[in-house]
């Protein structure tokens, strides 16, 4: 069953009833708010890993002053009209390269203005050999065959750019000049100061940046914001920016569990102390999973994994007529930080973050393989799963 409406807003395990108890904020069709109160033995949670509330939204001096109008990505407003405009994108992320040559094809100028440059990497827009497949073996085939390849290039790109992070990033410029304008500046524009995948890469499909930055209708600024002017932005090298409309591609917020306050037995659980088992559960937490996908790969390809895991260890505790599951804490699992990641979004969550843990089955795994040996081949019972029976109060 799925109930449209609804947002969890707290979980707490009753250990004397074995169960999640939860409570949950509906929305009537009237705008109406009520709280309702679910239980469930098993809490799973789907929820990512950004806030649906709010963005990343650093203010800027003299934003009062502008005449024209600022824009987040994540609260787009409908019907916003850039035509003929001149339009400033703040940011080098993935949402920045998505928008601005998809602005540019109407706005008169984009600007896409960054502290500092990204690594940007042209993707196909229709893979051809999937597309090959499909006709010559069938869509179930084809599917296969194209996840199979795509998780392994994706893996191989990784590893690639982790053991020669030097001739992978200058190959990467080279494939980027080769669809610029001949004499433009990469140094300043296209080469960061960290190494390839200790943020991610952005992909441009069919390189239409590039394409949008060859025809004039697009451009990569380098700098920093000194203050908002009335038709613009100054920047801190005395250079101005005019502008119509301003759109702060500045990032998202991370939040943990949909921002469900967890607690265990009325105690508030601090998740950020505990450490991860199998990237998926946590130390001392029961009957609870959670979905944290790559950052370096597809998300799907861990939550596939994720659901199949929950889907085991669920007939397992059906076979043995047991109710609860808990990865017991082991004292000698050192705590590292959750995620190797330099990118500011992570770099502003990782104060409130799990661990995770320096070996197997605490360590959280950016790869594929090793995740599908520990979550489809590894045993449930690995001797860190504890499991019991539910209290007879709490069996149903």
């Amino acid at each position: 069953m799925i109930r449209y409406g609804h947002r969890v807003t707290q979980a707490d395990w009753n250990s004397s009833l074995g169960r999640w108890l939860v409570t949950v904020e509906k929305t009537g069709v009237d705008g109406a708010k009520t709280l309702q109160k679910v239980s469930c033995r098993l809490f799973y949670l789907c929820s990512g890993y950004y806030s649906y509330a709010e963005g990343h939204r650093p203010e800027f001096p003299g934003e009062a002053d502008f005449k024209g109008q600022i824009v987040h990505p994540q609260f787009w407003p409908e019907g916003l009209d850039y035509a003929g405009k001149n339009v400033v994108v703040i940011g080098s992320g993935a949402t920045a390269v998505t928008l601005v040559p998809a602005m540019a094809a109407q706005a008169a100028r984009v600007t896409m203005l960054q502290r500092s440059p990204t690594y940007i990497v042209t993707l196909p827009g229709e893979d051809a050999l999937a597309a090959k497949w499909r006709r010559r073996y069938g869509d179930r085939i084809a599917y296969r065959l194209t996840r199979a390849k795509n998780v392994a290039w994706t893996m191989l790109m990784f590893r690639l750019a982790r053991r020669r992070p030097a001739q992978f990033a200058r190959r990467l410029l080279q494939l980027a000049q080769a669809q610029l304008p001949a004499g433009y500046d990469m140094g300043r524009h296209l080469t960061p100061a960290y190494r390839p995948w200790e943020q991610r890469l952005c992909a441009v499909p069919d390189g239409d940046l590039f394409k949008s930055i060859r025809e004039g209708r697009a451009e990569i600024v380098i700098d920093r914001i000194e203050r908002f002017t009335a038709d613009g932005i100054e920047l801190a090298s005395g250079a101005k920016l005019g502008a119509d409309v301003v759109v702060t591609a500045t990032g998202l917020k991370l939040n943990l569990l949909g921002d469900v306050e967890l607690s265990l037995d009325g105690k508030p659980a601090d998740l950020s102390q505990r450490i991860s088992y199998k990237g998926m559960m946590f130390g001392g937490v029961p009957n609870l999973i959670y979905t944290f996908g790559y950052t370096n790969a597809s998300w799907t390809l861990k939550a596939d994994l994720v659901a199949d895991y929950a889907c085991r260890l669920l007939r397992e505790m059906r076979r043995s007529g047991e109710r609860v599951a808990m990865p017991a804490p082991e004292a000698d699992v050192e705590p590292t930080p959750f995620i190797d990641f330099s990118s500011g979004d992570f770099q502003r969550a990782a104060h409130f973050l799990p661990k995770q843990g320096s070996r197997k089955p605490w360590r959280l795994n950016q790869n594929y393989v090793l995740d599908w040996m520990v979550l489809r081949a590894d045993k449930i019972r690995d001797g860190v799963m504890r499991f019991s029976a539910a209290p007879a109060e709490g069996r149903t």
